[in-house]
């Protein structure tokens, strides 16, 4: 049962995602056709644009930030305490895709800030979800284009 929510959580922050990233594309899009643009071209370029440019919310869930965000504090407290025996693994179910780590790195480093100034881990994770804004999309253009996107011909984008 926790599995089959933490997917139904998952997926919605998904939508959530899409949603905010479509809000962005659209008028970036319509500006590109404008300017006569062919529309293959004008989707790629509306989506590398919005991918680049766009502050999303971080869509993640709690418990999922706390596990990440506190197994790359530990990473770093290890590492700064003992090189030699300093592993990169892929503890706590980290992904191992670059873009997705670099989310973490950012809001670890988010937290690591607020926790500075005397939040709990908890409490800093709580706020920067609900609170920051993502320096990106954490998405490639050609997924936003085939996954968020469904109504464009992926050949176009090859």
């Amino acid at each position: 049962m926790r599995n089959m929510q933490s997917e139904i959580n998952r997926r919605e922050l998904c939508r959530e995602r899409d949603k905010e990233f479509l809000e962005l594309y659209r008028p970036t899009l319509d500006a590109l056709l404008q300017k006569g643009m062919t529309e293959s071209k004008a989707r790629r370029a509306a989506a590398e644009f919005t991918v680049a440019n766009g502050h999303p919310h971080y869509h993640v869930d709690h418990e999922r930030a706390y596990r990440c965000v506190c197994h790359l504090i530990n990473a770093d407290q290890k590492h700064a305490h003992n090189a030699r025996s300093y592993r990169t693994g892929n503890g706590a179910g980290l992904p191992k895709r670059r873009l997705r780590q670099q989310m973490w790195y950012e809001i670890t480093s988010r937290v690591s800030a607020l926790t500075d100034k005397g939040m709990s881990i908890s409490e800093a994770i709580d706020h920067v979800l609900e609170h920051c804004r993502a320096s990106r999309f954490f998405i490639t253009p050609v997924t936003a284009l085939t996954k968020i996107c469904t109504n464009v011909n992926v050949r176009a984008l090859r």
